[in-house]
């Protein structure tokens, strides 16, 4: 850890301190270094460091006991719907199949209930931002156009998500953003499998249309078990 270059950021101090706790070269449990060894090993000054650990208390991943300084907690107290906590637990190679089970098994109870619940109670506006993003998604997989596909399905998701006027599911966007797209970099043939699972969508957003919530249930329902079938076929998840 001491070959690392300068970081003047605290962000970017946040990050390192972050993947490194999740890489688990600091045991759980166990007190992590003193701001001074921090500061040596990030290149860094104290309130630099201090506000990354305040940061890492507040998202749980860290705690401040006065008599054994600063400890790594369990992964069970993190939040993992967080942005950073997730994308950490991302880039690890021994966390990622485990979130990835994880998110895959959070989606079959949230994202179809979402759908069936905004074809009850979506307003008009709302279902025209759902059928801009699905026009999105044509125009991609008419092009080929992998990166413009990939925004296209999370901005499709992310509409659907937003309906609901529920800020708990809402909160979901992160774990979606976090497994939406993984397959274009990770699997074979990816813009045909983008393709087809346009009807999949196509499905959703009629039954939104129709105002029937157990049509778009089942068509949500389709649409994750096609993805969690080309995860499996990656090796991605068990």
């Amino acid at each position: 850890m001491s070959g690392r270059p300068r970081i003047k950021r605290s962000d970017s101090v946040l990050d390192a301190l972050g993947s490194d706790i999740v890489l688990g070269r600091f045991e759980v449990g166990k007190p992590i270094p003193t701001e001074p060894e921090l500061m040596e090993v990030y290149q860094v000054g104290r309130s630099t460091i201090r506000e990354a650990t305040s940061a890492l208390i507040g998202l749980g991943m860290l705690q401040a006991s006065p008599r054994r300084g600063t400890i790594v907690t369990d992964r069970t107290r993190w939040n993992t719907l967080n942005r950073d906590v997730l994308r950490w637990l991302m880039d690890s190679k021994a966390q990622m199949p485990g979130i990835l089970q994880s998110i895959d098994e959070a989606r079959r109870v949230f994202e179809p209930a979402s759908a069936a619940l905004v074809a009850r109670r979506a307003t008009r506006r709302q279902v025209i931002e759902i059928e801009s993003a699905y026009a999105k998604m044509e125009e991609a997989a008419e092009k080929g156009d992998a990166t413009s596909a990939i925004l296209a399905d999370r901005e499709f998701h992310f509409a659907i998500l937003k309906a609901t006027n529920n800020p708990i599911l809402e909160a979901f966007d992160t774990a979606l953003d976090s497994v939406l797209g993984l397959l274009f970099s990770v699997t074979a043939n990816h813009m045909e499998n983008f393709r087809a699972n346009l009807g999949n969508h196509l499905a959703v957003l009629e039954a939104i249309r129709a105002k029937d919530p157990e049509a778009a249930e089942r068509a949500m329902s389709e649409t994750i078990n096609f993805t969690t079938t080309k995860m499996k076929d990656a090796k991605l998840i068990g």
